[in-house]
């Protein structure tokens, strides 16, 4: 074997080395701090339906053609049932827009799998003293000076009304129905 061919084997061992890293480096950067409240299995999973990849170097997160990302992982009960519900904010700019980031929540199946209730552009996510069906209601961070709130609607979350963080502030976005006070 010449030298050209020992290198080219060597990288591709390596990209073979990382490809088969990845499964077990990406739950662990997205799930860092909390990854005891959250079996294995599950944090796989969720890394999966988030399709982020880890970086060069396994130190961070990334998305498809987007670059780096910033994260944020919480594990919830927003139904008080003893399941946990996943809440990740990430992204960037380009995944994301001017608010930079994006609000994912996931929440667990009849079958026992996590399913994708939440993936929007938002910079927070408050769990409210109010409930619909038992679940928390969720206001949602943005850019701008409307917030939402989602309420649970007995199988997915969807957007109840919105909260002016600032007067008329939801002036201009078309039909927006207002929570009360």
């Amino acid at each position: 074997m010449n030298a050209r061919s020992c290198w080219l084997a060597l990288g591709c061992l390596v990209a073979a080395v990382a490809v088969w890293a990845q499964p077990a480096a990406g739950p662990r950067l997205l799930f860092a701090g909390v990854a005891e409240r959250l079996p294995a299995a599950d944090q796989q999973a969720i890394f999966r339906l988030l399709d982020y990849r880890v970086a060069p170097g396994g130190k961070a997160l990334v998305a498809p053609d987007c670059g780096e990302i910033a994260h944020e992982t919480q594990v919830l009960d927003l139904n008080s049932d003893g399941v946990p519900e996943v809440l990740v904010i990430a992204g960037n700019g380009c995944t994301s827009g001017h608010t930079g980031s994006s609000v994912f929540l996931f929440v667990k199946n009849a079958q026992g799998r996590y399913t994708q209730q939440l993936g929007f552009p938002g910079a927070s996510v408050t769990p409210l003293p109010t409930r619909s069906q038992g679940w928390q209601d969720l206001r949602i961070g943005t850019a701008g000076f409307c917030e939402p709130v989602w309420a649970w609607k007995g199988a997915a979350y969807d957007l109840l009304c919105s909260v002016e963080t600032q007067r008329r502030g939801c002036q201009g976005l078309g039909p927006v129905k207002l929570c009360r006070r």
